[in-house]
């Protein structure tokens, strides 16, 4: 995902730096990515981002104007895998597809719930850096499902906006009111569901032309 937040004090953007200062940014994102595998996010201290990432403490912060830029930057870190195109590998239909990549997301956040409070924390964030960030980590998560739908037409980022919706109220349920996450992947099935007839015929359609 191509970031254009700015260096709190260079003001250069990720592109704009050299290949020593992207992999110290690097480590920096890892050493936090780890600390909330390991914990929650109320509970880490950058001081200790810092020491595990092998840099002094204001080093981070040349890096990112709050704890909450950080880890915007690592939820992106985080879902970067979930980037890789798998239906021209695997030759999924569009229906198998937009399953697997549902069932990924939800599975994701049923192992590591604390990234998903992560999400839901930093999308009030007063910080700029951070707003942005989180606004392309939507964004991005919502252009995989539209491509997954891509054979629904001009539908597609309709049912691509509906779909996310429906995944981040199920995980908010689940997540902090401690409903069964077999609701979240039996709703959300139930909604892909629906969209199956319209898949059937865009794929019957391809087909005959």
């Amino acid at each position: 995902m191509a970031t254009q937040t700015r260096s709190p004090t260079t003001g250069a953007t990720v592109h704009d730096m050299p290949s020593w200062q992207l992999a110290r940014r690097d480590r920096i994102v890892q050493a936090a990515m780890t600390a909330l595998e390991q914990q929650e996010y109320e509970h880490i201290q950058i001081r200790d981002v810092a020491q595990a990432a092998g840099v002094a403490l204001g080093t981070v912060y040349r890096y990112f104007s709050s704890k909450e830029h950080l880890y915007a930057a690592v939820l992106q870190a985080w879902a970067e895998p979930g980037r890789r195109p798998a239906r021209r590998a695997a030759q999924l239909t569009a229906e198998q597809q937009v399953r697997a990549r549902m069932r990924g997301v939800v599975a994701a956040f049923e192992r590591q719930p604390q990234f998903f409070k992560v999400q839901v924390l930093l999308q009030g964030s007063p910080d700029e850096n951070a707003r942005q960030l989180m606004s392309e980590f939507v964004g991005a998560a919502q252009e995989w499902l539209v491509a997954d739908l891509a054979p629904l037409g001009k539908e597609a980022e309709d049912a691509a906006t509906m779909l996310w919706a429906v995944l981040n109220t199920m995980l908010t349920v689940a997540i902090y009111h401690g409903r069964s996450m077999r609701e979240v992947y039996r709703i959300a099935d139930k909604f892909i569901d629906l969209l199956v007839p319209a898949l059937d015929a865009a794929a019957a359609e391809q087909l005959s032309s």
